[in-house]
């Protein structure tokens, strides 16, 4: 069978045909292959958790707060808090810091007479070192040398009685012997002048023994005592500046801390009054609320249970005050996913509330440091965010070079 030039054009245009068709198709499933698929969050880019915050009141009870989705304007109050029970704690806290005023108040008293006291006890202790100082140079300079003296001059008294013992005594034997007869009344005299002599013969040797005694035992123990006496009362005057200081220290230390602790009970209670008068929770900006805290911008599993009459504490998150014209992705990839991505790559997304919906969206940042064990954070910048609700989720397709 014959096939004209005709005929063979033709099938020809259809091989060439079906060859474009195979091609585009296979482009299509390449390009569709070419693409990782994710899930992620639509996150505010601008959001504040709202919670009490306060120093002295540990705890609150929410009188009222705004229903959960609310759209407030900036400065709207979204959280009031019940006044009574604050209202207790800072009648409480006035009557003990008026206590703690008068306390104080004897103790800066008490303080200011244990200085004057010190003072006082200071100058008692230079006066007693200044007084044996003193009595130690005289000794020096004085009265040992007076002890010699009086010493030594006892000894001469005893010699100049003796001598003058024997000298009466010599004279009146010479006397009486030049006469024959001795009268009774004469030989009564010259037993008297004899006894004289022996006598001060007797004192004489004492006052030598006691001058002997007195120049080399009594002195030198004297002198001993009195450096000894010195020394002591130079002791007890470091002793006694010792402790002095180690109390006005002491004390001061005390006192430090006393104030310290008045200053903060006075501080408490002026926050504590400042608080009082802080008892709602504002919004920082316009924006929509959420109930309790957003982790990555998820919501929790489990629906807030807050409301009136709801205690919380001061640092416990009541509510997060969100953004919603402001919006991101964040997303979590795997270790096998990280390695794909890269800033800058583009990705359609499609929020999962409304399916026919599709946004495009550009890799902003992926961290190479895991927050988890094999999850890395991911996120994307989005271009018109319209109608998109934030913590919803949504999925992302990032197109892969």
């Amino acid at each position: 069978m014959k096939i004209t030039n005709a005929l063979w054009l033709m099938v020809l245009l259809c091989g060439v045909v079906s060859a474009d068709e195979a091609s585009d198709a296979g482009d299509a499933a390449k390009a569709e292959s070419a693409a990782l698929t994710v899930s992620g969050v639509f996150e505010a880019v601008e959001s504040v958790e709202l919670k009490a915050g306060t120093e002295e009141l540990t705890s609150l009870k929410i009188k009222k707060m705004v229903p959960h989705g609310t759209m407030v304007k900036s400065g709207q109050t979204v959280v009031a808090f019940d006044a009574e029970r604050v209202d207790e704690k800072l009648e409480e806290a006035e009557q003990s810091l008026k206590s703690a005023i008068i306390t104080f108040t004897s103790e800066e008293f008490a303080m200011e007479q244990f200085v004057e006291t010190q003072k006082l006890d200071r100058e008692a202790a230079d006066r007693a070192w200044a007084s044996a100082q003193q009595s130690f140079d005289n000794f020096q300079q004085t009265d040992r040398d007076r002890l010699i003296k009086s010493a030594e001059f006892s000894l001469k008294s005893s010699e100049a009685s003796l001598a003058n013992a024997m000298e009466e005594l010599k004279q009146l034997e010479q006397m009486y012997k030049e006469d024959e007869l001795t009268e009774e009344s004469e030989e009564i005299v010259l037993k008297r002048a004899k006894q004289s002599v022996d006598s001060a013969l007797f004192r004489l040797e004492g006052t030598k023994i006691s001058t002997q005694r007195t120049i080399e035992q009594t002195i030198p123990v004297r002198v001993a005592e009195e450096q000894s006496k010195l020394r002591r009362a130079e002791l007890t005057h470091q002793r006694a500046m010792h402790d002095l200081d180690a109390a006005a220290e002491k004390k001061e230390l005390e006192m430090a801390g006393k104030v310290k602790a008045f200053n903060k009970k006075k501080e408490s209670f002026e926050t504590l009054r400042r608080e009082r008068r802080e008892l709602t929770i504002a919004a920082p900006f316009d924006g929509i609320v959420y109930y309790g805290a957003l982790t990555r911008g998820r919501m929790s599993d489990k629906p807030s249970t807050l409301k009136a009459d709801s205690t919380v504490t001061a640092e416990q998150v009541i509510a997060t005050v969100l953004n919603p014209g402001q919006l991101q992705i964040r997303t979590t990839l795997t270790e096998a996913q990280v390695s794909l991505v890269k800033v800058g790559q583009t990705a359609k997304v499609t929020a999962a509330v409304s399916g026919d919906k599709e946004l495009t969206a550009t890799v902003k940042s992926v961290s190479r440091i895991p927050y988890a064990n094999n999850k890395f954070d991911c996120v994307l910048s989005l271009e018109g965010a319209a109608g998109v609700v934030p913590a919803t989720a949504c999925q992302i397709k990032i197109t892969l070079p």
